[in-house]
């Protein structure tokens, strides 16, 4: 098993926590996406419902100047069931949109959860390379005591 330098690893570590970075960053717009597409197919029912209540409410106006009655309320009636019809398939988008959300939604959960396990492993090495600073720094100090204490008694046995 080949062994890499630990800088080596601490800057692969960081080039892949970048990457999940921007993974989560790639799959929290897609989500917006949703939201936006579900708040849009929202509106669009909530104009279609507002419009056919419209029409409902002026389903018994007088017929303009030269249309029979019969034949102005049936088309009246055929235009409220054509909105209706159209509010059905808005919210069989809706739903259909809402589960795309869902699932983004999910895939943005899945993409931190990857980054958050990136950046846990890019911070133990990070770690670890502070304490094998630390164990250099007291080694060296160890290595200059020992160094004194090697003068020092060269210096006393010399007076002697």
């Amino acid at each position: 098993m080949k062994r890499y330098p630990l800088q080596t690893l601490i800057q692969l570590r960081a080039h892949r926590t970048e990457a999940a970075r921007m993974v989560v960053l790639e799959k929290q717009r897609a989500a917006q996406a949703c939201r936006d597409a579900c708040t849009r197919i929202e509106g669009e029912i909530t104009g279609l419902q507002a419009e056919r209540a419209g029409h409902r409410a002026r389903l018994l106006d007088p017929p303009p100047s030269g249309v029979p009655w019969p034949a102005a309320l049936s088309q009246r009636e055929a235009h409220i069931d054509l909105l209706a019809e159209q509010v059905v398939a808005a919210q069989q988008r809706l739903s259909k949109a809402q589960e795309t959300l869902r699932q983004a939604e999910a895939a943005v959960q899945e993409a931190r959860d990857a980054f958050f396990r990136a950046k846990a492993r890019q911070d133990a090495l990070e770690k670890r390379r502070e304490v094998w600073r630390g164990e250099q720094a007291s080694l060296a100090a160890r290595q200059e005591e020992a160094v004194t204490d090697d003068l020092l008694q060269a210096r006393f046995i010399a007076r002697r």
